[in-house]
């Protein structure tokens, strides 16, 4: 989240509770929570016909070709409409596949006043080979308008695999890709300035663990705005432990908005206890379904890997069972102990002291019970994603 932002809210919220006006002060929260989960991010993938567009896209949506709602692959592309792809979770993140630009008579500038460039954040542009005059030309009508682009080497497990059967015994998986990555840059060099060997990113969309895939996501997460920075961690696929590290972490950046509205709410009599286990139960139900443990996920990844076990290795509390307003009171009790309930208790039926006791009470529960599942069941995910791909640090 942006701290500028964050400040702003605090004050805003402490002003309003100070003049006695709790319900603007919890609108102010909420709304704020409530722009920042449902900020637009659009993302546009382009490149020629068979480049593997779609398998991307479902890659980046955590999905198998196969799944439920995935893009289509394998299929000659006649149509010069973008198709939009929504992430499966996060609504407000978006994917288009855009038409091919291999076409004979296709031409940057009128390609991308079909394709409505101003509609997406940022583009990736795909090529199976190396990248071509129509790569070029698209990258520098991008350029023009400000916007960012990404140059994506795809397949290279296909590359490396034809390899090593054609040269068994001279076959270097680290000079290949050394070679791939600098052909690459050098047919880019001669029309684009500022490419460096970084520039290009190497995938493979059936491994995403391996390769580039990781260093992808890394290098959009740095450079997207900070407004659409947390969407874009929410909707990251679990392909590694660090892209769920990146996804902790801007769970975690929203953790002290949660609990402001924990506080605020604490304050309403008689209903503060009630008001602080539904935001509980919600956040909390959200970062299982997040990372991809709630059961309908972990199903459709035992179907992808072929385990039948993962739901007996998760640990965490949260991914094991219901989250009930029980479950969520005992967690409460382990950490503040029996005393910080009855207190609490009390204090919330007396509005004069309400503010003062209730509110910080609330706030910090919350805060350290928060901090805790995320964690657990940001662990789980590293464990299935292990046990299911093979998947290590």
């Amino acid at each position: 989240m942006d701290p500028s932002t964050t400040k702003q809210l605090e004050k805003e919220v402490t002003e309003a509770i100070e003049r006695g006006d709790t319900a603007a002060a919890l609108e102010r929260v909420k709304k704020c929570l409530s722009d920042v989960e449902n900020t637009p991010l659009n993302v546009a993938i382009t490149g020629e016909s068979g480049s593997g567009k779609s398998t991307f896209i479902n890659a980046l949506r955590g999905l198998g070709d196969e799944d439920e709602g995935s893009a289509q692959t394998g299929v000659v592309e006649t149509t010069m409409e973008p198709t939009p792809y929504p992430h499966p979770k996060i609504k407000s993140v978006t994917y288009w596949d855009l038409p091919g630009t291999g076409t004979p008579n296709f031409k940057a500038s009128e390609y991308l006043n079909k394709v409505q460039l101003k509609r997406y954040d940022f583009f990736i542009i795909i090529a199976s080979e190396r990248f071509k005059e129509n790569h070029i030309l698209l990258a520098r009508e991008i350029q023009k308008m400000n916007k960012k682009f990404y140059f994506v080497r795809s397949k290279i497990d296909r590359d490396l695999r034809d390899s090593q059967e054609r040269r068994p015994k001279t076959f270097n998986e680290k000079e290949l890709l050394d070679k791939i990555r600098q052909d690459c840059v050098n047919s880019l060099k001669v029309n684009l300035n500022n490419i460096k060997s970084d520039s290009v990113f190497l995938v493979s969309s059936f491994q995403p663990e391996k390769f580039d895939f990781s260093r992808l996501l890394k290098t959009f997460e740095d450079e997207l705005p900070s407004h659409k920075r947390y969407v874009f961690l929410l909707a990251l696929p679990n392909i590694s432990s660090q892209a769920i590290q990146m996804k902790k972490q801007g769970l975690e950046s929203a953790i002290p908005w949660v609990t402001a509205q924990a506080a605020v709410v604490s304050i309403v009599p008689g209903l503060s206890n009630l008001n602080e286990i539904l935001s509980l139960s919600y956040h909390i139900r959200g970062y299982v379904e997040c990372f991809g443990l709630d059961k309908k996920s972990l199903n459709n990844l035992e179907e992808r890997s072929g385990r039948s076990d993962l739901k007996h290795l998760m640990k965490s509390t949260f991914v094991i069972n219901e989250i009930t307003s029980d479950l969520l009171n005992g967690e409460l009790k382990k950490r503040t102990g029996a005393v910080y309930m009855g207190v609490k208790s009390f204090f919330s039926w007396v509005p004069v002291l309400s503010a003062a006791v209730s509110a910080p009470l609330s706030a910090g529960a919350c805060y350290d019970l928060l901090y805790y599942a995320l964690d657990e069941i940001a662990e789980d995910a590293k464990v299935a994603l292990e046990a299911a791909f093979g998947c290590s640090e």
